[in-house]
């Protein structure tokens, strides 16, 4: 009599048994605390510990893949490693629900508005040490940044408003509030700069940096309310083709 295979370590649901061992192998590596880079158990472990063919394994795998929650070396001593929790392919994601809605950029941009001076009270509030040094150091290349650098220009101010989102404190607002300005920056880098609107915007970051480093709540909310309505202005005011259009997935 052939030994039993062992019983799936997980409930059986309507879904599909690649998507169940996906959601479980997601649950074991925040189980067992692995970071980015962290390797996963070999193809044949796996299959024997989640009681799963090799076909139904890589399968979970692919979606965890998909989404950037894992990613598998190929060749010799390749195999799965735990991935991040990247607002980039984050952002892709929600790009295509976005599309596939006929969600127009100006409407992205109006949640900035809504998110970004919430998320800057909170960075105040809340003052975290390692992402206020992350804080000081964007202020440093904001300082030494070359404006004719269209590309530097916008690395360094996007990336100030994912520090701000990362001190919030709140892991929902930062990952969305990131994933929102990748697809912004995602569309807007393939748009004409004005620039004589660059040095306001270092103005005004510096204010918003000002008064988060001095714990000033209200100063910090009312300062990134006020530079992300001149964005919004700007951008219905001199991109008006941009405004209107449908946010596309990349």
């Amino acid at each position: 009599m052939s030994e039993a295979q062992p019983a799936p370590r997980f409930r059986q649901h309507a879904a599909k048994m690649g998507e169940l061992v996906a959601r479980q192998i997601l649950e074991d590596i925040v189980e067992q605390g692995l970071s980015a880079g962290a390797g996963l158990p070999t193809e044949a472990q796996m299959v024997q510990a989640y009681g799963v063919s090799r076909g139904t394994l890589r399968e979970a795998l692919r979606i965890l893949e998909i989404n950037g929650l894992v990613r598998v070396r190929p060749g010799r001593g390749g195999g799965p490693i735990v991935g991040a929790v990247d607002p980039h392919t984050f952002g892709r994601t929600m790009a295509l629900f976005m599309q596939m809605g006929r969600t127009r950029f100006g409407e992205l941009v109006e949640a900035r508005v809504i998110m970004e001076p919430l998320m800057a009270r909170l960075a105040a509030e809340r003052r975290d040490e390692a992402h206020l040094r992350e804080l000081a150091e964007s202020m440093r290349e904001h300082a030494t940044l070359e404006e004719r650098d269209e590309a530097s220009y916008l690395a360094v101010m996007q990336r100030f408003h994912g520090v701000v989102a990362g001190l919030s404190g709140n892991g929902v607002l930062d990952l969305f509030g990131r994933a929102l300005k990748e697809i912004y920056t995602e569309r807007v880098v393939a748009a004409e700069r004005r620039p004589e609107r660059w040095e306001d915007v270092r103005r005004e970051h510096q204010a918003v940096a000002a008064a988060i480093a001095d714990g000033d709540a209200a100063r910090a909310e009312t300062l990134m309310r006020a530079h992300m309505v001149a964005l919004a202005d700007h951008l219905e005011r001199d991109y008006a083709g941009l405004h209107d259009e449908v946010i596309g997935w990349w």
